[in-house]
């Protein structure tokens, strides 16, 4: 059983989005690695810009500058 977690910073994209890329990785998992559909799960997790970190500064602290 294929567990994909997709994390993403907030805010998260929305529902529509989210429900077409889920469709979209599991075609890769089914079409790839021949994995049953109704086996594969996806999992999209929110964090925090603040929690999240890219040399040493986070999203939130990138976002900030520009």
């Amino acid at each position: 059983m294929p567990f994909i977690n997709v994390k993403l910073t907030t805010p998260a994209p929305s529902k529509e989005i989210q429900n077409k890329i889920a469709k979209e990785i599991t075609d890769v998992i089914v079409n790839n690695l021949k994995k049953l559909p109704e086996r594969t799960v996806i999992c999209f997790e929110e964090i925090e810009p603040s929690h999240f970190y890219f040399g040493g500064k986070s999203i939130e602290e990138l976002r900030r500058e520009k």
